[in-house]
């Protein structure tokens, strides 16, 4: 191919002819050559399944939770170790995934990711003994931590103002619905949803490795004004307080609601699962519905509304006759807090500054409560398990207002 900056004679001249003179400069600078378009399809089929996946697996455990008690002869505080495994391995995963971005491309790493949650979905239905089966949770949560870490940034800055990432999005409810409906569907074959997870995560991490995703190149950061350094790590702090509140929430009813039905109610292994994905279905819907909101009300004061809301709705599930109904209301008061906190941060942090703490906050939450959640169920039975869902949920609200009064947030 010949080079497109070499100028040829439009004459054709000879030759054996002297050279001409070179032709005066063209003043007009050369045409940017177009960047490579970004194959947005590839990049979104890789998001769908991604969040599928992270759905299920997240949703997965807690109406298993009985069935692997009674498989590895555990009590409730033995129960609570294998959700903290998961969360340690989330959040080690996302702690990973945001120190190796610097040397280690994203596609490369999700791709480690998925064959991490791999792994320990193969494992889990398998290992025979309780640390066996904490192992296999660690291995998949540090998958979930790498690629819904990951997942979220690529996805962010794939298209414009986030609006892949909000269209696929919503992958991850339906993800977290399935397997719930899956356990009560067969629940005498709890194991099935981890071998349907461990199968997504081999498709992951073969179209990670064969497909061309230029969009999971990195992109720089905007430069934009920030706060000063105390300020804005206060405010880092604050708000990761506050989502590591949420998925303190989000974690301790999707892990303990079925405990808590099949207890307090009698309600069969089915119908309990199904109790746990209308949990899951509500929050999915509140994200639909909270997205108008988020852009018309100021972060605090949904998240107060949010907050508010779901003490209310978690009190009223230690109402055996309205626990299911109750459960299912908190998951649609909970839904706009993640994209709240996530808003609030963006407007006082827009160069992306304390994301990673956010995001291992968030998912630390049940490395810190469900022990104590399991203890007291071993002290009081299930019957507490809405008390101190609410408790957590008034506590969360009890922070947001403490935000309220500190100046880099408002």
């Amino acid at each position: 191919m010949p080079d497109p900056l070499v100028r040829e004679d439009p004459y054709g001249a000879d030759p054996g002819s002297d050279p001409a003179p070179d032709p005066a400069p063209d003043p007009t600078p050369p045409a940017p050559v177009p960047a490579p378009a970004v194959p947005l399809l590839g990049t979104a089929v890789v998001g769908v399944l991604g969040f599928f996946v992270l759905g299920a697996v997240s949703s997965a455990l807690g109406p298993a939770l009985p069935a692997l008690r009674a498989r590895h002869d555990l009590d409730a505080s033995g129960a609570a170790l294998l959700l903290v495994a998961f969360s340690l391995g989330a959040t080690l995963g996302v702690l990973l995934a945001g120190a190796a971005r610097h040397r280690v491309p994203d596609r490369a790493s999700l791709a480690a990711g998925a064959a991490l949650v791999l792994t320990g979905c193969v494992l889990l239905p398998q290992v025979p003994s309780a640390a066996g089966a904490l192992g296999a949770l660690l291995l998949t949560g540090a998958g979930f931590g790498v690629v819904d870490l990951l997942l979220n940034l690529v996805l962010a800055a794939a298209g414009p103002r986030g609006s892949l990432l909000m269209a696929v999005s919503a992958a991850f409810g339906l993800g977290a619905v399935g397997a719930p409906l899956l356990i009560g569907w067969r629940p005498e074959h709890v194991d099935l949803p981890f071998w349907a997870c461990a199968g997504g995560a081999l498709l992951l991490s073969a179209l990670l490795l064969r497909l061309h995703l230029p969009a999971l190149r990195h992109r720089p950061l905007p430069v934009a004004r920030r706060t000063g350094p105390v300020a804005g790590r206060a405010a880092v702090a604050l708000l990761g307080a506050v989502l590591l509140g949420y998925v303190t929430l989000e974690g301790g009813v999707a892990g303990w609601e079925s405990t808590h039905l099949r207890a307090s109610t009698g309600a069969s292994p089915s119908r309990a699962a199904a109790a746990v994905a209308l949990f899951w279905g509500g929050l999915t819907l509140g994200r639909l519905l909270a997205a108008p909101l988020v852009a018309r009300l100021h972060p605090r004061r949904l998240l107060l509304l949010a907050l508010g809301a779901a003490t209310l709705s978690l009190l009223a599930a230690a109402l055996p006759g309205a626990a299911v109904l109750a459960y299912a209301l908190a998951g649609l008061a909970i839904a706009p807090v993640f994209p709240a906190v996530i808003a609030w941060h963006a407007a006082h942090r827009p160069d992306g500054g304390g994301v990673l703490v956010l995001f291992a906050a968030a998912l630390a939450g049940p490395v810190l409560t469900a022990p104590v959640t399991g203890a007291l169920v071993d002290a009081h039975g299930a019957q507490a398990v809405p008390w101190v869902l609410a408790a957590l949920a008034a506590g969360t609200t009890a922070l947001v207002l403490v935000t309220c009064f500190v100046k880099a947030l408002r």
